[in-house]
């Protein structure tokens, strides 16, 4: 999945900044919160509270142990899943067991010894944001079982973030304990999440790449004039040179002078490059910097496309096991996995929802670089927890939000919440596709008015303008960092696929399927009925015979699982012709 943390430059404070991966092997203390939180770690109880801020006179642990899953139960805590599956610590008031007054949060750590270490840092890996009104993060200490005094405030900033604390004033402490300690302001807050920490040794020259990411950070996403933005999926018609931008660290203790980076580009398994950035004079110790390294060569096929960042420094390095790092996009096409000529500034995988019970519409940023390109579909990830009932449809604006053209209307079924838990998109086609001009669009799902929930599924973070949410009477705007999982489909969904030869066509569902896909068909007489599937060029992909032998209406279940993703011909025989339809497999 491709890794879309958004690191935002941070502002050198004293004893603070940005810094590389974890180094847990190279730890001299740490916790990663896998197991839960440890027994001998220490939180406050809180109360929890009505919808109405009521206490109800139970009381629960302040911070607990979970997902990215878990922390976004409620819609309001969109954690990033990176790595997939992590577990991490968490205060989070919209997520069980709470609606909790979280005011003061606190997660504190055993007696640690430092007796004998003085040049150490603290890493720590954070998502503290400060949306909905959250407030203050902090790291207090306590030497020898004194009282506890702060140590640092942790700045917010957008998704996960890793940072780095100089620990040297509190080296050689032999009973030494660390508060992480969070409130939500007396709002209904999104969260403050912790994971990774570890205490180590500093080194002297330590280059760090802290993350690296498919787009051109340098530009601003409201320049309709430049192309900034990067894609986890983007149409080989809309291909372009891409830039890559790298956030690079020195949490040595000495300066580093000479700073480059270097970009190879893989497609296919042929290399392009390497291309270079501007050599930095220096960084200081505990400095950030983000690097811009623009590429000159553009994908020119179908598939996934891997850019590799490494940097070095000729004043030396102690660690370059993390002076490297990679960011893929993939590049879509008719029949191309779940592409089909998609666009899509997601991360691949539902981390949150953005739901509600009034009209709302959530869409993307795309930035077009072909005059007539042609809008097939929107499709979007719904929140399973969808009514069924409501409506919704596709829309596309122009950059300044004006409409263009619209999807049909289209009624939420139980089939669709049904392929939404098993993680299919809905898929909207225009009736008559738009063709859209060379500049940026939005491309959206909008919740029609109704009395019910709709939500849609979000997915990794982009930089402010990237993504919108358009609500109210009024339709105000209001700009998303975490990703709406809609995309903008530019190609059908098949090509140089044989021409269906009867009037009388199968039903699919679901489509795309995955690993089995229903049939439905009229048979009018009892008979046995052979089933075959062509792939695109006309061979035979699959042949089985269906033992459904009633008369009337048949629908039954045929496991495709051996099938590549792609676009198929399925065809029906049995007494009454022959039926086909077009099979679309996606995973």
């Amino acid at each position: 999945m491709r890794k879309r943390i958004l690191l935002p430059f941070v502002a050198s404070l004293p004893g603070l900044a940005a810094s590389a991966q974890s180094r847990q092997s190279d730890c001299l203390w740490s916790e990663d919160f896998e197991q839960g939180i440890p027994v001998d770690w220490s939180t406050n109880q809180v109360e929890r509270q009505t919808a109405a801020g009521v206490g109800i006179g139970e009381f629960v642990p302040a911070f607990t142990a979970g997902t990215a899953s878990d922390a976004n139960a409620g819609g309001f805590f969109p954690v990033p899943d990176m790595p997939a599956g992590n577990r991490f610590a968490m205060a989070n008031d919209d997520a069980a067991p709470c609606n909790c007054d979280l005011d003061s949060a606190v997660l504190a750590t055993p007696s640690i010894d430092l007796s004998g270490l003085f040049n150490i840092a603290l890493d720590v890996r954070v998502h503290h944001t400060r949306a909905l009104g959250g407030g203050e993060a902090r790291i207090d200490f306590s030497a020898d079982g004194g009282e506890w005094q702060l140590f640092e405030m942790i700045p917010s900033g957008e998704g996960w973030r890793h940072l780095t604390f100089n620990m040297s004033l509190l080296g050689g402490i032999s009973d030494l304990r660390l508060r992480f300690q969070w409130s939500d302001s007396a709002n209904w807050a999104s969260g403050f999440a912790l994971d990774d920490i570890c205490i180590r040794e500093r080194l002297t020259h330590d280059l760090s790449m802290v993350d690296t990411r498919v787009m051109n950070e340098g530009l601003s996403c409201f320049a309709t004039d430049t192309l900034s933005l990067g894609y986890r999926l983007l149409p080989l018609e809309q291909s372009r040179p891409m830039a890559l931008s790298v956030d690079l660290f020195n949490p040595g203790t000495a300066r580093l002078y000479e700073v480059a980076v270097s970009v190879l580009v893989e497609q296919g398994g042929f290399m392009h490059g390497p291309f270079t950035s501007q050599l930095l004079d220096s960084i200081s110790s505990g400095e950030r910097v983000t690097v811009v390294v623009p590429t000159d060569w553009a994908p020119d096929a179908l598939g996934p496309v891997s850019y590799q960042a490494s940097a070095v420094s000729p004043t030396g390095e102690d660690d370059p096991s993390d002076n490297s790092a990679a960011d893929t996009i993939t590049i879509t096409g008719p029949g191309w996995d779940d592409g089909y000529g998609a666009m899509a500034l997601d991360a691949g995988e539902a981390q949150g929802v953005q739901r509600s019970d009034e009209g709302f519409i959530a869409m993307i940023r795309c930035e077009l670089v072909n005059e007539g390109s042609t809008a097939r579909a929107i499709t979007a990830r719904l929140d399973p927890a969808s009514q069924v009932g409501e409506e919704i449809r596709g829309i596309i604006f122009d950059g300044s939000f004006e409409l263009i053209d619209t999807t049909l209307r289209h009624v939420i079924t139980p089939d669709d919440l049904a392929n939404a838990g098993a993680g299919l998109p809905i898929h909207l086609p225009f009736p008559v596709p738009p063709a859209l001009p060379a500049a940026d669009c939005f491309a959206g799902l909008q919740r029609l008015p109704g009395a019910g929930t709709v939500g849609v599924l979000t997915s990794g973070n982009g930089p402010i303008g990237s993504a919108a949410l358009m609500q109210g009477i009024s339709f105000d705007i209001t700009w998303l960092e975490a990703m709406p999982m809609v995309r903008l489909h530019l190609s059908d969904y098949g090509v140089a696929v044989p021409d269906i030869e009867s009037d009388s066509h199968a039903r699919i569902h679901p489509v795309p399927a995955n690993d089995v896909v229903w049939i439905g068909y009229d048979s009018s007489e009892s008979t046995r009925t052979g089933l075959t599937i062509l792939d695109g060029a006309g061979r035979v992909a699959m042949e089985q015979t269906l033992t459904g032998s009633s008369v009337g209406d048949q629908r039954q279940p045929i496991n495709v699982a051996s099938l590549s993703p792609g676009v198929y011909v399925l065809r029906l025989t049995h007494g009454s012709g022959v039926e086909s339809a077009r099979l679309v497999i996606a995973r």
